[in-house]
């Protein structure tokens, strides 16, 4: 077989490989080979910022790595983007990509799609990017890729193979077998630390994305500890919301950081102490007390927040060594009445207080099974804080990279992931642009997802952000002119509306329909006015 042929049949043999995104190109025709000939579902977006995009939402919803099909050059330089918001997400992807003819690479000879050094420009948002001739290293670089998911960080793979090698005449790639264990926990920091849990008189929980996989292991530990549990965003329901410790996904507002502040011994799992997970107050996060990291990247617990106790392993196997050594029965230590006191506290900006209504109208609609994918928008950041989350990793709220427009493809690969949940992903009529045409491949391939438009004529958050700096606005007010054709212009039912009641009536309609609904919510007093 042809050895771009072999790849797909050694990914899809050996890792259950069963769906790819990307742009058919002259230059990864033997790719597309190996796809035909293995039936491969084959998900093709208009360009290929949509294309990672939506690999990234596959894998959240999937647990199962996302895998792109690019051409040399533009193809992965479009994809860069998305790359980097997985590689800042801990989210794996493997980018498989043509690249220049062996005889071409490096020496600047102008064929088509050549750039620089492909694989090197790629470097710094993946955690292999090499360029690969030889059957047997492809094979071991794969085993390598996979291993690295399972026992550490995920980040993103990148593997180039030579236009003239993936047509080359091989045999078989035969898969190479790797040790794939998850990191166990040192057993005397799991010790130190359940020493220090049970001395605790106001212990807090701070879960992280790093800690989605263990759910039922972090509200356990909770119970036993009777600590209030604060999620990020990426851990947005880790625990149900209607848990009396569940604090929720408040932790920019002042009576959570003060409770965390106020904790004698706080347990942060999976969480980076990203600022981002605190940009929409902006405040400051200060722990006085103990601080038990637990990470699997070993570089975090002497970052810029160092564990007073630090465990290098995996989260879930981490919390059951816990439960293990702490008291069986539960310590009461007021935390259902902290949590109580700290949530009733908190209070929303006079922005937010307008959202409500239109918050209150989104929620009507979502359930615990709906997968909701947010963008960079206004309306987006207060639904992130202020609705209740779903079951562990159905709100995808990539705000890491802070990049716009990803939310429309992340929800179309959600879509094909989970093909039986509800998608609704939120965007700006300013982000949105950025990928609007993967409207286009969210009809094409079928299945019922709602976007919402929220509608505030420009970049809103940008144009308050000028205001606060009392800067003159520039180019803050640039917008499409009328969403509703456009979306109905790619096969898409589209309406637009003005009123948080029709909002919910319509948000009612698009999630009873088969198919691909634009809801085009205006902004109440927004700076201009769009057509209905």
């Amino acid at each position: 077989m042809k050895f771009g042929e072999a790849i797909i049949d050694l990914i899809a043999n050996s890792y259950d490989v069963d769906t790819v995104f990307g742009i058919p190109g002259v230059h990864t025709i033997e790719f597309y080979r190996g796809v035909h000939s293995r039936r491969l579902h084959s998900v093709v977006p208009r360009h290929e910022q949509g294309g990672a995009f939506m690999a990234d939402g596959y894998t959240r919803v999937t647990g199962k790595p996302g895998v792109c099909l690019f051409v040399t050059g533009p193809g992965v330089l479009n994809a860069m983007t998305p790359i980097a918001q997985a590689w800042h997400d801990s989210i794996p992807m493997l980018v498989l990509a043509a690249t220049t003819a062996s005889g071409d690479l490096g020496r600047g000879r102008g064929p088509l799609h050549d750039v620089g050094d492909q694989t090197a420009m790629t470097v710094p948002i993946t955690s292999i990017s090499e360029t690969v001739s030889d059957p047997d290293r492809f094979a071991e670089l794969i085993a390598q890729a996979w291993q690295s998911w399972a026992v550490g960080r995920p980040r993103p793979v990148h593997l180039a193979v030579p236009v003239d090698l993936l047509s080359a005449e091989v045999g078989p790639i035969k898969p190479v077998r790797l040790e794939a264990t998850p990191t166990e926990p040192d057993q005397t920091a799991v010790t130190s630390a359940a020493q220090a849990l049970r001395a605790a008189v106001r212990p807090v929980i701070l879960a992280g994305g790093g800690a989605l996989g263990a759910p039922d292991g972090i509200r356990l530990l909770a119970e036993r500890l009777d600590a209030p549990v604060v999620t990020t965003g990426n851990a947005k329901g880790l625990i149900p919301a209607d848990h009396p410790l569940s604090v929720g996904t408040l932790l920019p507002f002042s009576p959570v950081l003060d409770l965390i502040e106020r904790a004698d011994v706080v347990l942060a799992i999976g969480t980076e102490f990203s600022d981002v997970d605190r940009i929409y107050t902006g405040a400051e996060l200060k722990i006085p007390g103990t601080l038990i990291r637990v990470d699997i990247d070993r570089g975090q617990l002497d970052g810029l927040v160092k564990a007073t106790i630090g465990i290098a392993a995996d989260a879930a196997l981490t919390i059951e060594a816990l439960l293990l050594v702490l008291p069986a029965h539960p310590q009461a230590r007021g935390g259902a009445e902290r949590t109580r006191k700290t949530v009733a506290a908190v209070t929303f900006s006079d922005q937010t207080e307008q959202h409500g209504p239109w918050l209150d109208a989104l929620g009507s609609v979502l359930t615990d099974d709906t997968v909701t994918v947010l963008d960079s928008t206004q309306l987006a950041y207060s639904a992130l804080h202020r609705l209740p989350g779903g079951h562990p990793g159905n709100w995808i709220a990539s705000y890491g990279l802070g990049t716009l427009g990803p939310a429309l493809p992340m929800a179309v690969g959600a879509r094909i992931g989970r093909q039986e949940a509800p998608v609704v992903a939120v965007a700006g009529d300013g982000g949105v642009l950025f990928t609007l045409p993967e409207l286009a491949t969210a009809v094409d391939t079928g299945g019922q997802l709602t976007l919402v438009i929220w509608d505030n004529a420009g970049y809103g958050e940008i144009r308050d952000s000028f205001d606060r700096a009392a800067a003159p606005r520039i180019g803050t007010e640039t917008s499409a002119h009328d969403l509703v054709a456009i979306a109905r212009g790619f096969g898409a039912a589209a309406t637009r509306v003005d009123t948080p009641e029709i909002f919910a009536d319509e948000l009612g309609v698009a999630a009873t329909r088969q198919g691909v609904s634009v809801v085009v919510a205006t902004e109440p007093g927004s700076p201009a006015t769009r057509p209905h």
